[in-house]
C-alpha cells in the first residue's frame, strides 16, 4: 500500500483571481501558506486561511475566489493504490495546523525525496472528517479578526481590554476555540502578511517591516519556526 506525490508545487495566486467551477483529474492536497480564498464545492463552502490543509478528491468540481492579498499555496497532487482510496473519498479542511506538523512536513513535501510518501500519509492523517466545531462567541471572533487585519501594531492585552475580558480569560478562550494562543495567531498573521508581500515581489526586508517584524532576521526566524525553511527558500520555489 503506497501513496506518492506525482506533482508538488508552490504557487502564488494573484489578488482577486476567480477560478470558475472546474475539476481535477487526480486527488490533491492544498496547504495555504499565506493569503486566503473562498471555495465553493457543491453545497460546501469554505473560507480558507493560512495553515489550513485541504483535501480535494479526484473529480471534485469547485470554484475558487482569492482575496485581496492573493495566496501562496503548496499543492500536492496525490496518486493512490486501491487500499488508500477511502482516504480520498470526501473533501475536507483541517483547522490551521500546529507548527510542529508544518515544520516537519512542509520541507519533506517540497524536497520530494524518499521521505515524501511517508509525509503524505502523515498529512492525510491530520484531516478530520468529523463535523465542524461550534462557532466561537462573536466577541472572540472579533478579536481574531482584529489580529488578522492588523497584526503588527496590535497588542493582545488592548484587545482584551476592549472586549471587556481579562487577558488570561481571552487566552484560554482563544486557545479552546482556535487551537493556538492569541500571541501565536498574531505571529502567524504577521508571517502571512510578510509572505504575501514577498510573493508579490517586495524585498524581504521591506516585507518584514511592513508586516510588523522588527527586521528581516525576525521575519526569517518566524518563517523557520513555522515552516522550517527561510523565506528566501520559499520565494525561490514560487511559481506564478
Amino acid at each position: 500500500m503506497t501513496a506518492f506525490a506525482s506533482t508538488a508545487r508552490l504557487s502564488r495566486y494573484r489578488p482577486g483571481l476567480v477560478q470558475q467551477a472546474h475539476a481535477h483529474d487526480e486527488a490533491h492536497l492544498s496547504l495555504l501558506l499565506s493569503g486566503g480564498f473562498e471555495e465553493q464545492a457543491g453545497r460546501r463552502h469554505h473560507a480558507a486561511e493560512p495553515g489550513q490543509l485541504g483535501l480535494r478528491p479526484e473529480g471534485l468540481r469547485h470554484a475558487v475566489a482569492f482575496g485581496g492579498t492573493g495566496a501562496v499555496v503548496l499543492t500536492l497532487g496525490v496518486s493512490s493504490c486501491d487500499g488508500a482510496r477511502g482516504s480520498f473519498a470526501e473533501p475536507a479542511w483541517t483547522p490551521p495546523l500546529p507548527g510542529r506538523h508544518l515544520r516537519r512536513l512542509v520541507p519533506l513535501i517540497l524536497e520530494g525525496g524518499e521521505d515524501a510518501p511517508e509525509a503524505i500519509w502523515d498529512v492525510l492523517a491530520l484531516i478530520d472528517l468529523r463535523a465542524e466545531s461550534p462557532r466561537p462567541d462573536p466577541w472572540l471572533a472579533d478579536v481574531r479578526d482584529q489580529l488578522r487585519a492588523c497584526p503588527g501594531p496590535t497588542r493582545v492585552s488592548d484587545l482584551a481590554l476592549r472586549a471587556g475580558r481579562h487577558r488570561v480569560h481571552l487566552g484560554r478562550a482563544f486557545l479552546t476555540a482556535y487551537g493556538e494562543t492569541p500571541s501565536e495567531f498574531r505571529r502567524r498573521a504577521m508571517l502571512d502578511r510578510a509572505l504575501g508581500l514577498m510573493a508579490s515581489g517586495q524585498p524581504l526586508a521591506a516585507a518584514a517591516i511592513d508586516a510588523g517584524f522588527s527586521d528581516q532576521s525576525h521575519f526569517s526566524r518566524a518563517c523557520r519556526d513555522l515552516y522550517n525553511l527561510p523565506p528566501g527558500r520559499l520565494a525561490s520555489r514560487l511559481r506564478g
